[in-house]
């Protein structure tokens, strides 16, 4: 891991104060530090702090090309769970792959073009079963989505192609699955009222729960505890009490959230206001 421009510096002046010959020629009582005896303006302060700047950067750009051989390393790892997400991803809309391989010729393809294709931009792969279940998403709006028939047909013709022989590959390619809760928040009256808006006209804990599951990674393991940890930052809120969350599939089958869980599709959705029902009490102390 590459050290900080300061400790560069440090390890450099410290050695440099260390000659002997250096203190004779500048004067320098014994004992002295770096930055006792010379201003960050100096002459000397900026050369060190030059060299050992420059010295960072090639430290920082080995870490970056060591991670980036390794990401490298372990995506081409055939049959792990990862290879499977860089595949997705990799997939190209509207374009073959080059015969007997798992690989595109975009020769004569822009760098945009090529984005434009990559259709697939959120991915995971989980095995249950000796099934490998492929959970596939576009962006649409910013936000998680479902391929269109079309685009299905061509995903699951590519994925036939480069997959393992012998791996059964399940493609879970589903709308956001409905999430709901039911919750008390006890509040300060000198900073929300009793609908949740604060005096600036915003509703912080409406609009914190759902930035909350919308911003869950792909695929990613929702908590309750989590949820009101993240409440509990809000100026205002003393106690954020969760009594239900719920999630399904479609909308009208709900199953209770047991502490956590993960979406069947990757991604979580507060489809209607109605969904979050929130009861706002003022907070009072009890006084002894």
């Amino acid at each position: 891991m590459a050290r900080t421009v300061q400790e560069i510096k440090k390890e450099m002046t410290d050695r440099w104060m260390s000659e002997t010959i250096i203190r004779e020629k500048y004067e320098l009582q014994e004992g002295a530090s770096f930055d006792s005896a010379f201003s960050i303006v100096s002459i000397e302060s900026i050369l060190f702090y030059v060299f050992a700047f420059s010295i960072w950067t090639l430290e920082a750009l080995f870490d970056y090309h060591k991670k980036e051989v390794n990401d490298l390393v372990d995506e081409l790892k055939p049959h792990s769970l990862r290879w499977y997400v860089s595949k997705a991803k990799a997939f190209l809309l509207g374009k073959a792959l080059v015969a007997g391989s798992d690989l595109y010729d975009t020769t004569g393809m822009t760098d945009e073009q090529i984005a434009a294709g990559k259709i697939v931009k959120y991915a995971a792969a989980v095995e249950k079963s000796a099934v490998v279940y492929l959970k596939i998403a576009k962006e649409a709006a910013g936000e998680p989505g479902t391929l269109s028939v079309d685009e299905l047909e061509g995903f699951t013709a590519y994925v036939k192609e480069v997959k393992d022989a012998g791996v059964i590959v399940e493609i879970v390619n589903e709308p956001a699955e409905h999430f709901r809760l039911q919750m008390t928040v006890y509040y300060n009256p000198m900073v929300l009222n009793n609908t949740g808006q604060d005096f600036s006209g915003v509703y912080p804990v409406t609009d914190t729960i759902k930035r909350f599951i919308k911003e869950l990674p792909f695929n990613g393991e929702y908590q309750n505890v989590k949820l009101v940890d993240e409440l509990q930052k809000i100026e205002g809120v003393v106690i954020p009490e969760l009594q239900l969350a719920e999630t399904s599939r479609d909308g009208q089958a709900w199953e209770a959230v047991e502490a956590k869980a993960t979406p069947y599709s990757g991604y979580y959705k507060v489809y209607d206001e109605n969904d979050l029902i929130l009861t706002f009490v003022p907070y009072e102390t009890v006084s002894n």
